[in-house]
């Protein structure tokens, strides 16, 4: 079941991506910064509305942002256009059919946009990063911690949009660690529900499948301050070298 096609659409992108915190993304476009020279080519897999492939291009590096969403790619193009730059594209592209070899000096995957399909084709998806590098390219994969997730599971949240609210009900199956989110959406002229599902990961599995892919180390961070991970990290924020 591929619940993405329906998942992101034009509400998504109104009430979730269009109204990421701009601290937050500094944040991690500081910490992407560490880890590439001043020049190198980026590809931002699953780019949304581009806001990391076109803050990173204001800061000289070269970026291909990818997502399967024409309608996010169709916003990252807009928001290009009014910053002029040279060295950044948008391309639509699933990442199921990622064919580039030997291409990019880095690739970033950023807020939790690793996780949505069964373990098969999660794991190709991550040697088609693999490929995708030049040696000595590196790959960032930033995900939510599986351990912190548990130890504080939310089953249910309530949100008063004003002209709308929003409610999520969660359940997990341990049986193939997938968090299931059904989200209403419920007002005078709306009535929407979404379907979520995504693959969590302790930090155990996401080295053995970095390991597994080929990559010859990894450094990992709890957040994009560059603390320490803990299994009271939120986040899993995994960096691989391909040698």
């Amino acid at each position: 079941m591929d619940w993405t096609k329906n998942y992101f659409d034009d509400f998504y992108l109104k009430y979730f991506l269009q109204t990421q915190p701009e601290d937050i993304t500094n944040r991690q476009i500081d910490f992407i910064r560490k880890f590439f020279n001043r020049g190198s080519y980026i590809l931002d897999a699953g780019c949304g509305t581009g806001r990391h492939s076109i803050k990173l291009g204001g800061l000289g590096f070269k970026v291909l942002g990818i997502d399967s969403s024409p309608l996010f790619i169709k916003t990252a193009n807009n928001s290009l256009k009014e910053q002029e730059l040279q060295d950044v594209s948008f391309l639509i592209q699933d990442l199921r059919e990622l064919s580039f070899e030997n291409e990019f000096d880095g690739i970033i995957n950023m807020w939790s946009s690793f996780g949505y399909f069964d373990d098969e084709t999660n794991f190709d998806i991550l040697k088609r990063f693999y490929r995708a590098l030049k040696r000595n390219g590196k790959l960032i994969i930033d995900v939510e911690n599986r351990d912190y997730i548990l130890k504080y599971f939310v089953r249910e949240t309530f949100r008063d949009k004003g002209e709308f609210f929003i409610l999520e009900r969660r359940k997990f199956n341990p049986l193939k660690s997938v968090v299931f989110t059904h989200r209403f959406i419920v007002g005078p002229n709306i009535r929407k529900d979404y379907y979520r599902y995504i693959r969590i990961y302790t930090v155990t599995e996401l080295i053995n499948l970095f390991k597994a892919a080929g990559f010859s180390s990894y450094e990992v961070f709890g957040s994009y301050n560059m603390d320490k991970f803990t299994e009271n990290s939120k986040r899993i924020i995994i960096i691989g070298l391909k040698a």
